[in-house]
């Protein structure tokens, strides 16, 4: 079929546009975009929220709190709106909401909503209005006074529920804090109630205090999503807390409660002089082991709470210098506060390694084969790197279960990916976490104790894939895409979307048609940021286009991202975006100019511009990307091509014959006198022969 023959059955096909108006619904049904004409925030048909109550006194961790209300619900509920920052727990809600304790605080709720007041996107979570009591008020020292009698049915038990059935939907709940358990009941029979633990990433929000000395070592975005091992240790510091009715850890900073911690243990820093029961005290000791490995795990609390009584583990040895050594004017006894210092320090740390002072001192006071191993590969392989590699190796060295410490940051490898993707949204330097991937830091630090970690083969390869994606340099790789690999939770951060709340490929679609409706829209309409979300989200939506994308050649990265949109709202059967539609239209023309017939390109022209305020993304790509089109246009032009070249041939001849017109057309004229003169000659010699036979007879 001829090209012209094709054009009027596209644009019977898909001058209609195929709906209207703006409209998305993610497939797992939490994700609502309000598009509503009206000024309600709304999340779906029921549940409003009401920016003009405010809750201040709910609010925390650079999460708002406002009153809302679900019509099918009496009663008022609670909203807490979230940025892009922090890591909100999007992929554990329906998890969430599968556990039905009354001891954990109902999720009614959940979606992006249009702030209208600040002209941008938020992540709303609605829950059940939480009491007015809490354990401890934020901020402060005093906290409710629970007696021993009182402590297990009043916290223990219900907390210990609630981590039973988290454990069972594969959360870690990474929110203990006095200031989220809330008390309800009658004065002297308050029962507790947990606060949610979605709007951060687990342990995000905790301070020092609620942390094993390990976590509490890496800053708050990277240490990761813990276990129930550390729900436990922080569920026994609020206990502690409880029963001597004040925080004895409040007003401390956080590198002094981590000091207290490794001088005399947990324990004695929580509990201090106070005389608890026996069996508190058998509780204490087990959740707040600072040896992970001797920890209680919550199959111990459980069976020790329904009566039962377990052995009592001895605390671990905390190796002690017998002499001090001397950093920046202070005495060193262990080696995890000087790896501290030395982290905190680089400069100095460096000068003082290359001292033989430091290794003599090791070897008097330390009788480890494993440290000296430790301390001799640093030797062998940190000879000649940078300082800042030889002192986070030498950190790694002496305390090989702390975080991987790096110029300013400290992070474990499983929170790595929360602690980048907090970077990146608040537009921090993010090379010191390129340069952590690049030197494979986290292969070191997990080869370490490769035995005791598990899955530790996976994280290697995790890691090396990551290394492997920041040495390409194409859109769609780098560090943009590691992000989004290694954290699920991260919406799309790209800078042109800073107003928008972007979870899947469907939404990005959405939020490109808000921007193309601004006056100072990009020059482009994908950028890293983008290709990579989707290429890692998505798959199928961009990978088979990527080679366009990527190309050097405008025509085809505008076929690439055409494909790619087209695709995006074929699969989450989005309807139209005229804006997006008009904005791609916009930047078309080096794709229709792909065409070779002139006539084409001016009928496919008209034909895109008639699209206009269509929003049908299909019908733009079968106007520029028909493979029958481009085959029939190749193939005539090749055509032509061979014509053009015979005529120029012929051309080039004559042309090279006008050159010498001395002698031009003598050969011709010499052929055309000999034809003339032979063609004569046999009509005379005929004419001879006539004549002479007319005689005869």
């Amino acid at each position: 079929m001829a090209l012209r023959e094709i054009l009027p059955k596209i644009n019977r096909d898909y001058m209609e546009p195929q709906g209207g108006g703006l409209r998305h619904q993610a497939e797992d049904g939490y994700y609502v975009t309000n598009t509503g004409g009206d000024n309600r925030v709304m999340i779906g048909p029921d549940v409003e929220i009401f920016p003009n109550k405010p809750l201040e006194a709910l609010a925390s961790f650079e999460t708002r709190a406002f009153e809302a209300k679900d019509a099918r619900e009496a009663g008022a509920q609670l909203a807490l709106l979230c940025g892009r920052s922090r890591g909100p727990r999007i992929t554990a809600i329906g998890s969430y909401r599968n556990v039905k304790s009354p001891h954990l605080l109902k999720l009614r709720a959940a979606g992006v909503v249009d702030w209208k007041s600040e002209g941008r996107e938020l992540f709303a979570l609605v829950f059940d209005m939480p009491p007015k009591k809490r354990l401890m008020q934020p901020g402060a020292q005093k906290a409710m006074h629970i007696s021993d009698d009182r402590i297990i049915p009043a916290l223990i038990e219900p907390a210990l529920s609630v981590l039973s059935e988290l454990h069972a939907n594969d959360i870690v709940y990474g929110a203990f804090s006095p200031d989220n358990i809330f008390m309800a009941g009658a004065d002297g029979a308050e029962v507790a109630i947990l606060g949610e633990c979605l709007t951060s990433a687990g342990s995000f929000r905790l301070d020092a205090s609620f942390e094993t000395i390990e976590r509490s070592m890496a800053q708050a975005s990277g240490r990761g999503p813990g276990t129930a091992k550390s729900d436990l240790y922080s569920l026994g510091i609020c206990v502690a807390i409880a029963l001597r009715g004040f925080n004895p850890l409040a007003g401390k900073t956080a590198q002094r409660v981590i000091e207290d911690k490794i001088e005399h243990g947990t324990y004695a820093c929580v509990v201090g002089s106070e005389r608890l029961s026996s069996q508190m005290t058998e509780f204490l000791r087990g959740v707040l082991h600072d040896d992970e490995s001797a920890r209680w795990t919550l199959d111990d609390a459980l069976r020790w709470l329904e009566g039962r009584r377990l052995s009592a583990k001895q605390p671990g040895i905390n190796m002690t210098a017998a002499r001090p050594f001397m950093f920046r004017d202070r005495k060193f006894w262990n080696l995890r506060s000087l790896a501290m210092a030395f982290a905190a320090h680089i400069s100095d740390a460096a000068a003082v390694l290359e001292k033989d002072h430091f290794d003599l001192w090791l070897k008097r006071n330390f009788e480890d084969r494993d440290l000296e191993d430790r301390i001799k590969k640093c030797w062998e392989k940190e000879e000649g790197s940078l300082r800042e590699r030889v002192v986070t190796s030498f950190c790694m060295a002496l305390d090989p279960v702390g975080p991987v410490r790096y110029k300013h940051l400290s992070v474990f490898p499983l929170g790595f990916g929360t602690a980048l993707a907090d970077a990146m949204a608040r537009d921090e330097d993010v090379q010191p976490y390129a340069d952590v991937i690049a030197m494979q830091l986290f292969s070191s630090w997990v080869n370490q104790r490769f035995d005791d970690i598990p899955d530790a083969s996976m994280l290697i390869t995790i890691f090396e894939k990551c290394r492997t994606f920041m040495a390409q340099k194409m859109p769609g790789y780098g560090i943009e895409r590691v992000v989004y690999m290694l954290n699920r939770e991260t919406v799309c951060l790209s800078p042109a979307l800073r107003d928008y709340y972007v979870l899947s490929p469907g939404h990005l679609l959405l939020a490109l048609e808000g921007v193309a409706r601004r006056a100072n829209r990009p020059d482009h309409i994908f950028d890293r940021h983008m290709v990579a979300f989707i290429s890692v989200r998505e798959p199928k939506m961009i990978d088979p286009h990527l080679g366009h994308l990527i190309s050097q050649d405008r025509s085809y990265q505008i076929i690439g991202m055409v494909r790619t949109l087209a695709a995006i709202q074929r699969r989450f059967q989005i309807a139209p975006v005229p804006a997006l539609g008009n904005w791609v239209i916009s930047q078309i023309d080096p794709a229709i100019n792909r065409y070779h017939d002139a006539d084409i390109r001016k009928a496919v022209k008209e034909k895109v511009m008639a699209l206009q305020d269509s929003g049908n993304l299909m019908a733009i790509l079968e106007l520029i990307d028909n493979p029958a089109w481009v085959q029939e246009d190749l193939q005539r032009f090749t055509i032509a091509r061979r014509e053009y070249a015979l005529l120029s041939r012929e051309a080039s001849g004559l042309m090279s014959q006008l050159q010498r017109r001395d002698v031009y057309g003598m050969g011709t004229g010499r052929q055309v006198a000999m034809l003339v003169s032979a063609v004569i000659g046999v009509l005379w010699i005929m004419l001879m022969v006539f004549m002479h036979f007319s005689e005869i007879w």
